[in-house]
């Protein structure tokens, strides 16, 4: 006859034996996902984790990974992780992945949850960990499950802790409720008492300011970028597509050590370069065109960000010249305020003084930088203070479709206590480092 105490102990010694067959099955590393921690080893998230819970002090924290890209084709689009949660955990190839925090546990704090294995899709797609010690050394978390137990998990940390910690993001009336607030919403509905706090600041906050291993990646990063612009200013020549002149862009960015786009590469000519965020490809470039060129490699993850505007034939004309360099004194205005402590819209201020007093502001009308990381539009709040540490971009533009041309000047910059530091200065910039960068030799005599 079984007693309760059989019965348990028989489930701990299946449980156990499950444990290591899954470790024995597991591949080798290189297979199945997720793969590790990246860009940095497991430890790096464990620190980051700590730091979080530690300001956090009590209570449960919910972070939600990017979801499985929806598509219709028979080759799904790259899946591209929310940048909390791969800058909290360092899981990048896992859609629907879940990040549990509750800093005030006797022993476990941390909980990463996976979606459950479905071996018939995994035929078709990518194939997963089974749970064990293997997903465990590879992610950096002891307690690894399924999302399927989050609301009993939750449910229990919130009986003990009764505070609910949101993180963000916040979102606009128009968006869905944030899968974390629809959570903590049942949990609140069921457990009397529990409050939620809003901590959606924290994670910017701490995004902000660049480890020296993110710059690190980001300078490799615009390192690839430099590469990749200097090509296109050599080899563009009339009569050439824009998407061809795209492709030499991105091959001299793997040529040059990148390992992703930051974004999708805009390549522009003439009147296409006043719409901002172009997205055509077929233009033709002419001999008396200006080619707006906005891209940027990645490495490790981590975004830059740099725009060009140069003349297809290797030489500004008088004309051309006097509009580049209006922007790129609206640039200099704003980069020479540009040090730790200053606001933003003071910087913006500074660029369209320059602008109005060239009775030409109202041609400028997009934002002046962002700040740059993880994501190409990182986090961060810059209604505050920039701190030393923080990478932003400076981007002033010009755009008169009606004239057949648009400008736009970007550089990246690294916010420092006394001033900055243009990352970018690979790049060239002033109107005589690209017409030397552009200048074609001389013809071999006959």
């Amino acid at each position: 006859m079984f007693d309760r105490r059989t019965i348990l102990a028989g489930s701990a010694a299946s449980l156990a034996l499950s444990t290591r067959l899954g470790a024995q099955l597991a591949p080798p590393q290189g297979f199945a996902t997720p793969a590790g921690t990246a860009p940095f080893a497991p430890e790096i998230f464990r620190e980051r984790r700590r730091r979080v819970m530690e300001l956090l002090k009590d209570g449960v924290a919910v972070v939600y990974g990017a979801g499985p890209v929806e598509s219709t084709a028979t080759v799904a689009p790259a899946f591209a992780q929310d940048g909390d949660f791969a800058w909290l955990t360092g899981i990048v190839d896992e859609p629907g992945a879940i990040l549990v925090m509750a800093p005030a546990e006797r022993t476990i704090r941390e909980w990463l949850l996976l979606p459950s294995r479905d071996p018939e899709v995994e035929r078709w797609e990518v194939e997963r960990l089974p749970l064990g010690t293997e997903l465990e050394r590879r992610t950096g978390f002891a307690r690894v499950s399924r999302t399927g137990g989050l609301g009993s998990l939750v449910t229990t940390l919130a009986e003990r802790s009764r505070t609910l910690h949101f993180l963000g993001p916040i979102a606009s009336t128009s968006a869905p409720v944030p899968r974390a607030l629809d959570l903590y919403g049942k949990v609140m509905q069921r457990v009397p008492g529990v409050s939620l706090k809003d901590d959606s600041g924290l994670l910017p906050s701490l995004r902000i300011v660049k480890e020296p291993r993110e710059l690190e990646l980001m300078r490799r990063a615009m390192a690839a970028t430099a590469r990749g612009h200097v090509a296109a200013m050599k080899q563009v020549r009339p009569g050439m597509t824009e998407r061809q002149l795209k492709a030499i862009v991105e091959d001299a960015f793997r040529a040059g050590g990148g390992d992703g786009l930051a974004y999708d590469s805009i390549v522009a000519t003439s009147r296409n370069a006043a719409s901002l965020h172009y997205t055509g490809g077929n233009g033709v470039i002419g001999a008396d065109d200006l080619i707006l060129i906005d891209a940027a490699a990645s490495v490790g993850g981590y975004a830059c960000d740099v725009t060009r505007t140069f003349p297809a034939s290797g030489r500004f004309t008088a004309e051309q010249r006097a509009h580049y360099e209006l922007v790129l004194a609206a640039q200099g205005a704003a980069v020479a305020k540009l040090k730790a402590g200053v606001y933003y819209e003071d910087l913006v201020e500074a660029a369209k003084d320059v602008f109005r007093k060239a009775g030409r502001v109202d041609d400028f009308y997009h934002g002046l930088g962002h700040l740059v990381g993880i994501d190409v539009h990182d986090a961060g709040d810059m209604a505050k203070p920039l701190p030393a540490g923080a990478v932003i971009t400076m981007e002033p533009g010009l755009y008169v479709q009606s004239a057949n041309y648009g400008i736009r000047i970007e550089d990246l910059y690294l916010v420092t206590a006394n001033g900055s530091e243009r990352l970018s200065e690979g790049v060239p910039r002033a109107v005589e480092e690209i017409e030397a960068a552009m200048a074609r030799p001389a013809p071999a005599p006959s």
